[in-house]
């Protein structure tokens, strides 16, 4: 039987075609004595009727807990519980999660069977891997919360996250955060500035990136202005939605085609700001508002509709190839703004408000390198007082 115009969907296995017309589908539902994996499979006339049956397999029957596998109970766990009671945006990172980290580890082992030594192993090949703490410290929460809800429901007795330890911090490799010196921030402004020989702008989002320089806020932050936050009076910005993008779902919360848009609030209760603007930042909210003029968004297409993250990430790459800068995301835009704060002597209450952050502490946490400097260079200035 030739298999073809086969593929994978997330959670109902694997479904295929046969020469005769019909569709045939199989998901995995552990491992024998010998470690390798068992399958169950189904068939149908049609796609759809392949994948009811193995959704219904999953969700409704809920097979026996002594068979099943860890990748088809998450899954089941992640769409009969998960999927309605945490906003998309956190759901989507949580499957993500599983996709990415949990499952190819895990997977294939049938939930009775997972041990804390799996678990461990788990978490330490994916610090090997080179992933970061906060990603490893995801999967350590995905599999705590999924094994607590094994133990509540009786599905298994003991729960193996009780003896699983999750990896301490300071092994994992530190990040060192990515700001533009002065001169890397006056050639970024030249090129955003730069037109062709005709008028017209090189870069659409040219005047993103200078905004974004001049008031330290994040992408989703800037993609969510309207422009009633613009107060030109007191020549402020207030910083009160986030936009980000979501999967689209069907109603058992499988991937469909495409993504939509989604406003929520900022990422914190400080984050609700309100941002004074310079010279610079003014000049380009002036020209942002400019190009739709009929539009309720600051940023948008010409059709008003919200811009996604990556296409304003992608030009800010290519803007940095063509000056000749090491590749860095617009975060470090950010960065920038508050590195500059930091060395124009500016307090870490005041950068840690404007930045829109929880609390000092994470400021400090984050900038930390710039505190070291400035003790350093405080100690070093001692050599012309004494």
């Amino acid at each position: 039987m030739a298999q073809t115009n086969e593929r994978r969907e997330k959670g109902t296995g694997t479904i295929w075609k046969k020469d005769n017309g019909t569709w045939m589908g199989r998901i995995s539902i552990g491992t024998n004595s010998e470690g390798k994996r068992k399958f169950k499979s189904f068939s149908g006339k049609t796609e759809a009727e392949v994948k009811r049956k193995i959704r219904e397999y999953n969700k409704n029957e809920h097979p026996d807990p002594s068979k099943i596998s860890l990748e088809t109970y998450i899954y089941n766990w992640l769409t009969t519980y998960k999927k309605n009671t945490i906003k998309d945006t956190s759901y989507d990172a949580l499957e993500k999660t599983v996709r990415n980290y949990v499952v190819p580890h895990l997977g294939c082992i049938r939930l009775q069977e997972i041990t804390a030594d799996d678990i461990q192993k788990m978490l330490q090949a994916l610090k090997d891997a080179g992933f970061s703490y906060s990603t490893v410290k995801k999967a350590y929460n995905c599999m705590n919360e999924i094994m607590r809800h094994a133990v509540i429901r009786q599905d298994i007795i003991r729960n193996p996250m009780l003896l699983v330890t999750m990896l301490s911090q300071e092994g994992f490799e530190k990040k060192e955060i990515r700001f533009f010196n002065k001169k890397e921030c006056a050639l970024i402004t030249e090129e955003a500035m730069r037109e062709y020989s005709t008028g017209r702008r090189v870069y659409i989002y040219g005047d993103v990136f200078i905004l974004a320089m001049n008031t330290g806020l994040r992408l989703g932050e800037l993609l969510a202005l309207e422009k009633e936050d613009w107060d030109r009076e007191s020549k402020t910005l207030t910083v009160k939605r986030n936009l980000q993008f979501v999967r689209n779902r069907d109603e058992d919360g499988n991937v469909a085609q495409g993504r939509r848009a989604v406003i929520n609030s900022t990422k914190t209760y400080s984050g609700n700001r309100v941002v004074p603007l310079n010279k610079r930042a003014t000049e380009a909210l002036e020209r942002l508002c400019a190009q739709h003029p009929d539009k309720k968004n600051i940023i948008c297409s010409t059709k008003g509709t919200m811009v996604p993250h990556e296409r304003v990430e992608r030009t800010f790459d290519f803007l940095l190839s063509n000056i000749g800068i090491e590749h860095a995301g617009m975060h470090s835009l950010r960065h920038t703004f508050a590195s500059m704060l930091f060395a124009n002597g500016k307090d870490i209450k005041t950068i840690s408000q404007l930045l829109g952050h929880a609390t000092i502490q994470i400021t400090m946490n984050t900038y930390v390198h710039l505190f070291e400097k400035v003790d350093h260079d405080a100690v070093a200035s001692l050599d012309d007082e004494i």
